[in-house]
């Protein structure tokens, strides 16, 4: 066991790898809520794969169409179980992983133990399948109407058009259409693995209880994994521009970017070099908001997995192409000039003071572990508050972007 104390305060940390090869992170906090997670290491990306010599091509969305009937076990919905023991319990998918997690304030252990069992028990039943089928049919038609999700998609498919990361999460119509029990159960038996399991547990909690209810459910043996097939994916990059039904136009730009060494040293050295580029205090902000193109920031997400990274840079903006044209400037100039010194410190101080903040809530702490679990939050911690001008580079971002506008009808 691994105990990390001294680090900033709010990311006191607790590690343990399990026999069965499952990690477990426990956050310690003086909290009247709980929260409890379990993250399975297998997404929406997770398309094609390798598992007990036998190749794999599961239809799109079939990550998050697995999410959803993990619910529905023998017994029934788990959900009801969760609400008898007064927890709030959730998932969601995304391209690298799966996250299953409950709030509450009462019989933790107990929800934690409901939490295992059912990520643990694949129950596809042939009616429940089909009929899960239009539920995601619905979600997918929602989001398509969308203008964020909507434009943030079509620049990531002009980025790498080949490439299932650029697909959206739930998949499409067709896609989910071809999806059926027997995939389900093939796809939960390769990824849903204690060796790629995470269990994250943060609040008034007891350790030592979690980690033997959690050695008594996964067992001591490990059990392979399969093993995600990557085409070697080239960016293109490319444009368009589509029409919604929307007040306010939107833009959406996704960069290509090369992710070596430390993950979470990289991906926090790129968040910086983004504030540096977009934040309030930006050049380009500024410039744009006097114009009366942009009044709020645009947000910022720095994503990887497996090899493929990405910065995307969304937005509301009254004349979109100008602000892309900003966008793309700014990258273009950062690149070559850098970030001074002094703001490179306040940058990293500023960021490392919205981290800790961020790690003194117990669900977000939760949550940032569930994200770079390959090391502690106390670890994180220290790697953001630690980040050195010496080391920061920012060539890794590619200019080659994937571009969409969105226009109100």
């Amino acid at each position: 066991m691994n105990v990390m104390l001294n680090c900033p305060s709010g990311c006191e940390t607790i590690h343990h790898r399990l026999k069965c090869g499952a990690q477990i992170y426990i956050i310690p906090k003086n909290r009247n809520i709980s929260v409890g997670a379990v993250v399975i290491g297998y997404g929406a990306a997770d398309r094609e794969f390798y598992y007990e010599n036998k190749y794999y091509k599961v239809p799109y969305g079939t990550a998050h169409f697995l999410e959803h009937q993990m619910f529905e076990q023998p017994e029934g919905n788990i959900m009801e179980r969760f609400a008898e023991l007064g927890a709030e319990a959730n998932a969601f998918t995304d391209s690298r992983k799966t996250v299953y997690y409950f709030k509450t304030a009462e019989n933790f252990i107990e929800n934690f133990r409901a939490l295992l069992d059912f990520v643990e028990t694949p129950y596809f039943e042939k009616t429940s399948v089909e009929n899960e089928k239009s539920i995601i049919k619905n979600e997918i038609a929602m989001y398509d109407d969308e203008a964020e999700w909507k434009t943030f998609f079509t620049a990531l498919k002009n980025l790498w058009p080949e490439s299932p990361m650029a697909q959206e999460i739930a998949g499409s119509a067709e896609s989910v259409e071809k999806i059926n029990a027997d995939i389900l159960y093939a796809c939960h038996k390769a990824f849903y693995t204690p060796e790629n399991m995470t269990i994250i547990c943060g609040g008034d909690v007891c350790a030592d209880e979690i980690m033997t209810e959690a050695d008594k459910i996964l067992g001591g043996a490990t059990v392979q994994t399969a093993k995600t097939a990557y085409m070697d994916t080239e960016p293109v990059g490319g444009f368009t521009e589509i029409n919604m039904d929307i007040k306010v136009p939107r833009f959406s730009l996704v960069y290509p970017i090369n992710i070596n060494g430390n993950r979470t040293e990289n991906i926090f050295s790129l968040k910086l070099a983004a504030e540096a580029m977009f934040g309030e205090s930006s050049g380009m902000f500024k410039m744009l908001s006097d114009e009366g193109i942009m009044s709020d920031v645009p947000s910022v997400e720095i994503y990887e997995h497996k090899g493929l990274a990405y910065m995307s840079v969304s937005g509301i903006a009254t004349e979109p192409k100008k602000a892309v044209e900003a966008v793309q400037n700014t990258v273009i100039d950062i690149k070559s000039r850098g970030v001074d010194r002094r703001t490179f410190e306040r940058l990293r101080k500023k960021l490392s003071g919205e981290f800790i903040k961020m790690a003194d809530d117990c669900e977000q702490a939760v949550m940032t572990q569930a994200e770079f679990r390959e090391k502690s939050l106390a670890e994180t911690a220290k790697t953001v508050r630690n980040l050195k001008y010496e080391d920061y580079d920012i060539s890794s971002i590619g200019t080659n972007a994937g571009i969409c506008v969105a226009n109100g009808e």
